[in-house]
């Protein structure tokens, strides 16, 4: 069996780990343990996978997650476990953890802010068998993985195959040119994006179906703006003449055959560096590694 440690806010962790799983062609039982919402339910996942959600009440408590992660581990036997993106856990939990000898420990790295992360690191980090880099890395934090991991290869992600049975993109939608907006974050984050929206069809001078794809229906959406309940958000792509997002890794990973029509807006994270990756697609030199 294989343990994926995805700890972390977001769809993120979710999209990656079907990916990674996917790109590897690993055919284990996966426990996925996770923090992230789908829209108050459990998320849209294969059969291969068994979600494990962490205690609520851990979010700010790095001793109490490495309680729950060892009793975690300690009911199945596991051999490999998958820590996704933060090294040393998001909390720092996972320095010195103690993890199972016979088990090999892989990390999958993406972008990070690591000046901000570093200090969460209160020991050693995990030693890793194996690192998949995902995307371009700041100095600091590939010089980190370089002292942490036997091995580090780049990797480029695949998503999964769709599921045959799905609804028609355009299904009840008007014949207006079909804009999206592709966001799982705040209210605030997508009213920003609708405006970003609205004001590049004013520029253009059309009149577009305005789409919103999210986990959730915000209160204040506008009523002329349409909400969908869908994911993954990709079979919209190649319909929609415009699609508007943040700067999260797994969306610009997914839009990047839809570069020409791909409008993007970095929002603030904590530790995910959105604006590094928007300064690279603005250059066209983001790429997966």
């Amino acid at each position: 069996m294989i343990f994926f440690y995805a700890l972390g806010g977001g769809l993120g962790h979710i999209t990656r780990a079907q990916a990674l799983i996917h790109t590897l062609g690993l055919e284990e039982p996966v426990t996925l343990a996770m923090s992230s919402a789908w829209n108050d339910t459990e998320p849209p996942l294969s059969q291969q996978f068994l979600t494990l959600r962490a205690p609520q009440g851990l979010s700010k408590d790095p001793d109490g997650v490495r309680r729950w992660l060892s009793a975690a581990l300690a009911q199945k036997t596991y051999r490999r476990i998958i820590i996704d993106a933060f090294p040393g856990g998001l909390l720092g939990e996972l320095c010195d953890f103690p993890f199972p000898a016979d088990a090999e420990l892989i990390h999958c790295a993406r972008l990070l802010r690591w000046p901000v992360y570093a200090p969460m690191l209160k020991g050693a980090l995990p030693r890793y068998q194996r690192c998949f880099q995902l995307e371009t890395l700041s100095g600091d934090h590939a010089a980190a993985l370089t002292a942490c991991c036997d091995r580090i290869d780049s990797l480029h992600l695949d998503d999964p195959p769709l599921d045959p049975v799905r609804p028609s993109p355009q299904d009840a939608l008007s014949s207006a040119p079909l804009w999206l907006i592709v966001h799982a974050g705040s209210t605030e984050e997508i009213l920003e994006l609708i405006a970003l929206a609205r004001d590049s069809a004013a520029l253009e001078g059309v009149s577009p179906q305005l789409v919103l794809l999210s986990p959730q229906r915000p209160t204040a959406l506008p009523a002329d703006v349409v909400h969908r309940c869908v994911y993954p958000a990709t079979p919209w792509f190649a319909k929609a003449q415009r699609i508007f997002s943040a700067c999260g890794f797994n969306t610009v990973r997914q839009l990047q055959p839809y570069r020409h029509k791909h409008r993007f807006l970095p929002f603030p994270r904590r530790f995910d560096d959105q604006f590094a990756r928007a300064a690279a697609l603005r250059a066209e030199s983001w790429e997966q590694t």
